[in-house]
């Protein structure tokens, strides 16, 4: 779908629209851009006119765009659903690459993991386990064995060990945030033996 053309937007009218209105927007869109018109001339604009209305004005070429078009919403909505899983991909990211360090450190001579055998201990679709393998080639945090396994490299172990650290140094801080009592402020200091002169003196 990714040479896809929506002929509606390039007539600017509604896919609800009736042949009637293509028809009458089509001529005055026609118009405008024809290559002979001195003020709006548009050759490139005036094809793209001409073809969207070769569709759009018959029906069954409508009828079969509109199955295209369909097709292609559904892919949009879904490409704005995902924009939004940023934070769960990260979660899955930790989590897998968490399970290629378990491997390795299990059995260094056999430090790989199938992808169908990741699939079913993660439970993530297999679109989604392909994305976060590519971003981990990307980054050189997996490599791929002879056997066709996946497993992890020294540095997304040290990739994996570094993110683990920040996380306890984050829990401590806020461990010590939570329990450390409100420091009182300095009793005032005597300076050569003598008290400050805002210091009352007893007796």
């Amino acid at each position: 779908m990714s040479d896809f053309v929506n002929h509606y937007e390039t007539l600017e009218v509604s896919p609800s629209a009736s042949f009637e209105t293509v028809e009458r927007v089509f001529r005055y869109l026609a118009k405008r851009y024809h290559p002979d018109s001195s003020e709006h001339g548009d050759i490139h604009k005036f094809a793209q006119i001409a073809e969207a209305y070769e569709v759009l004005g018959d029906p069954e070429k409508r009828a079969s765009f509109d199955v295209d078009f369909d097709k292609q919403k559904t892919s949009e909505v879904e490409i704005v659903e995902g924009s939004g899983t940023i934070g769960d991909d990260t979660v899955d990211r930790h989590r897998l690459l968490s399970l290629f360090y378990a491997q390795r450190r299990k059995s260094i001579r056999n430090p790989g993991l199938g992808l169908n055998t990741v699939e079913q201990l993660m439970g993530i679709p297999v679109e989604v386990l392909d994305f976060h393998v590519w971003f981990f080639r990307e980054k050189g945090w997996i490599q791929r064995e002879e056997g066709g396994a996946i497993s992890i490299t020294a540095d997304g172990v040290e990739k994996l060990e570094a993110s683990a650290e920040r996380q306890v140094e984050q829990s401590r801080l806020r461990i010590t945030d939570s329990v450390s009592p409100a420091t009182p402020a300095p009793a005032p200091a005597a300076i050569g033996g003598m008290l400050p002169a805002s210091t009352p003196v007893n007796g």
